[in-house]
């Protein structure tokens, strides 16, 4: 799993600093984790170049047993989504007239059990977006609606990935709600914007790098099995969002060491840390193109003859969703009756732009990717 888990690491870096270089400044999310698991079964299905393309993407080269890692992190997601408002889709659209392989069909049921869709989209384009769109928003309770809007799909579409994922975040510890008030937010050195500022007072994961000017917190969800990782600079030191050095320095090596659980300490912090809501569209096949895979959607040389015995099925597009919501709710109040009154506190003021990422805690695994710069913010 440790291969599996770095290699999805490595990918997500990859797509955060590719959005990165067309937008430095704004606050948005995605799911690496949707992302990877709909680029894995469409390299199943494919051969040759388009499968060495897809894999060097992936960072599969050195991962002996990625269904399994796939199948395993699925498994413990779907299990947290039931129990939770966590909601994770990842799609694999195939066109009805190209017939999946039973061979293809078979090596699939376990890993990816409800992934791939057979549909008719070249024939009734419509009608393929509207079912599309409604089953998307169904599995995730109505928060992701409308992800296929008008001419995303058409005549010529053959095959599509597609991701949609959803969190309104409950925290192990819930913040006072009386205590929330509205403070400046930095959002440059010399700009400030108002923000709702939640407080909390908590044993919470901490690691300060002062070298690097760095502050890395862990707040955890609600049963302790996924946690929120915010990476901030403990002061802006740019004349954008203060992230720049951050940002052009951050490599998954980087990340994976920075974000260690072993490097982390706990200890009593009162933090600052603001309520937002986040919600991003990625239509990414330039975005893919721009990492190396070039064949998988070119109809003319493409190889998906694992999926498909008929020739020309290439990926038309690949459309993401990712969106979250943070404020106050948590499932139990913070145990600090057993502290010692004067026992020292770690101050975090979550007043400047951070990175941060949606993990699974058993695997370290990603789910999503961020970055929050202040309001505005989505309603």
């Amino acid at each position: 799993m440790e291969a599996f888990r770095l290699a999805n690491a490595a990918l997500a870096i990859d797509i955060f600093k590719n959005l990165n270089e067309k937008n430095k400044t704004e606050s948005f999310i995605f799911s690496p984790f949707c992302i990877s698991s709909s680029l894995a079964l469409a390299f199943k299905g494919a051969k040759g170049n388009t499968a060495t393309e897809i894999e060097k993407v992936l960072h599969f080269e050195n991962v002996k047993d990625y269904d399994f890692g796939f199948q395993t992190l699925t498994s413990d997601i779907s299990r947290i989504s039931a129990a939770s408002s966590l909601k994770m889709v990842k799609h694999l659209y195939v066109d009805k007239s190209f017939n999946c392989t039973k061979e293809f069909i078979n090596s699939i049921k376990k890993p990816y059990p409800s992934e791939l869709e057979q549909i008719d989209i070249k024939s009734q384009p419509e009608e393929a977006k509207n079912q599309i769109n409604t089953s998307i928003k169904d599995l995730t309770n109505g928060n992701v609606k409308n992800l296929l809007t008008e001419g995303l799909i058409n005549e010529n579409t053959n095959m599509l990935l597609l991701g949609a994922a959803s969190y309104k975040g409950s925290w192990l510890y819930k913040f006072n709600k009386s205590e929330t008030k509205e403070c400046e937010f930095h959002v440059t050195k010399t700009e400030t914007k108002k923000v709702e500022m939640m407080q909390l007072d908590a044993r919470l994961s901490i690691r300060t790098l002062n070298e690097q000017n760095l502050m890395i917190l862990d707040i955890p969800f609600a049963g302790k099995q996924m946690s929120m990782l915010i990476i901030m600079p403990k002061s802006i030191e740019d004349d954008s969002t203060g992230l720049e050095k951050l940002e052009k320095e951050l490599t998954s090596e980087n990340y994976v060491k920075l974000t260690n659980p072993s490097m982390m300490g706990n200890s009593k912090v009162k933090l600052s840390f603001p309520k937002f809501k986040i919600e991003s569209s990625h239509t990414l096949k330039d975005n893919l193109k721009s990492l190396g895979i070039n064949d998988a959607f070119n109809e003319e040389v493409a190889d998906f003859s694992v999926l498909s015995e008929k020739k020309g099925l290439s990926v038309s597009e690949a459309i993401y969703r990712a969106s979250i919501d943070v404020d106050e709710e948590g499932s139990e109040a913070a145990d600090v009756i057993r502290e010692r009154v004067l026992m020292s506190k770690t101050e975090c003021n979550v007043n400047h732009p951070f990175l941060f990422t949606v993990k699974h805690n058993k695997t370290q695994g990603i789910l999503f990717f961020g970055r929050f710069t202040g309001p505005p913010v989505l309603s």
